[in-house]
């Protein structure tokens, strides 16, 4: 499975509207878009990433190969998306072909065994819009204009069944003429075989993606990304939401009682290892800002750890993480905290950890952490 990403257009719109940076770099949340999606790709278990820029830009594009060894390939000048799927037309076989001004506040990829259209209903539908007409769960037409109906969303998966028959249907449609007509559209040439591959649509709300022509469109991206991104909560329980390709053993869930049965035993577990026996304590309660959470296992249904997270003004902070013995060296703390850095990341912020002890910094050392600050304590007999 792979992505095309669709980044070459020349956002002409934008440019009336002030903006100099391509449209699929503006920042979200401090975080040049295309590298969110890419992010989010990633974690669906995506790793072969291909974008199409305009070579004017191409430059701009680079940090995606050589950070994600993205593949970049460029047009030499403007032609419309037909002209780059020419370009990339190789590559198409159990693919999402992905529009670059497309934001994300949550990660919407899914695998699915048919080839399909993510839809959504437009709080301002465009005159343009492609609304799909169904007939069971296939699409059958579409009807272009505005309408309160779901419609096409800028991003799309074709199943590998389907492919040889939309390649060669889109090489019919690769003219010099065809190139240079600004209203003609990749997915033009799908309307032709409808009949003939079952294409369905997946909606999505409006609160998760959206896409970003105009200035004032871009401003409702950053409010819709910040809105999704206000606390962790909606993000951790999102978790295993969709199929992904990366299995997902733990979904995440909000049991405030087991998670203060679980903090008793993290604590029980520092008193047993700490040389002054059981430590004194006050009975545990979460502060505001503070978000327990509990990992289930998806196969067993049982709990096997429990974690808390706390937000500050520049960073998260993992404060506690506890995996139940029997469950350990099986990379479910890794596992939880791969997923918590991806959200530090998609918010711009630092991610730091609690230590509590020397297994506990050999962990977090293993995952790529360093030291910033060491925790000082008064031993028990100097409190006395």
């Amino acid at each position: 499975m792979n992505a095309i990403i669709l980044a070459a257009g020349k956002g002409s719109r934008m440019r009336k509207d002030g903006y100099s940076t391509p449209k699929p770099l503006l920042p979200i949340l401090g975080v040049p878009n295309l590298e969110r999606t890419v992010w989010m790709l990633h974690e669906f278990g995506i790793e072969d990433i291909t974008v199409l820029c305009n070579s004017e830009f191409l430059e701009q594009y680079r940090f995606l190969q050589e950070r994600y060894r993205c593949h970049i390939l460029h047009n030499p000048i403007y032609r419309n998306t037909l002209y780059s799927m020419n370009q990339a037309i190789d590559l198409f076989h159990d693919t999402f072909v992905i529009e670059g001004d497309l934001v994300l506040a949550r990660n919407i990829f899914s695998r699915q065994d048919n080839s399909f259209y993510y839809v959504m209903r437009y709080p301002q539908c465009e005159e343009d819009a492609w609304h799909p007409i169904l007939e069971g769960e296939q699409i059958t037409s579409f009807q272009i204009g505005y309408s309160n109906e779901p419609c096409l969303l800028g991003v799309s998966f074709w199943a590998q069944k389907d492919c040889p028959l939309v390649k060669s249907v889109l090489r019919e449609y690769f003219t010099e003429e065809n190139f240079k007509n600004d209203s003609i559209f990749w997915d033009d040439c799908i309307t032709s075989v409808l009949r003939q591959i079952p294409i369905r649509v997946r909606e999505v709300s409006s609160s998760d993606a959206c896409e970003m022509n105009t200035g004032i469109e871009y401003k409702f991206a950053q409010e819709m990304c910040s809105k999704y991104f206000q606390n962790c909560l909606p993000f951790i329980l999102d978790y295993a939401r969709e199929q992904a390709i990366r299995s997902h053993r733990l979904n995440f869930v909000e049991d405030i009682d087991s998670c203060t049965q679980w903090q008793e035993q993290l604590l029980d577990y520092l008193g047993d290892k700490s040389q002054e026996g059981n430590l004194s304590r006050s009975p545990t309660v979460f502060t505001c800002g503070e978000f327990p959470f509990m990992a289930k296992d998806t196969q067993t249904g049982d709990y096997v750890a429990y974690f808390d997270v706390a937000e500050a003004s520049h960073y998260i902070f993992l404060r506690r993480l506890f995996v139940a013995q029997e469950a350990r060296r099986h990379g479910i703390g890794s596992e939880i905290v791969r997923y918590i850095k991806l959200y530090a990341k998609l918010f711009n912020k630092e991610l730091r950890v609690n230590v509590y002890d020397a297994d506990a910094e050999q962990f977090y050392r293993k995952l790529g952490m360093k030291p910033y600050f060491k925790t000082l304590r008064f031993p028990m007999e100097d409190l006395l």
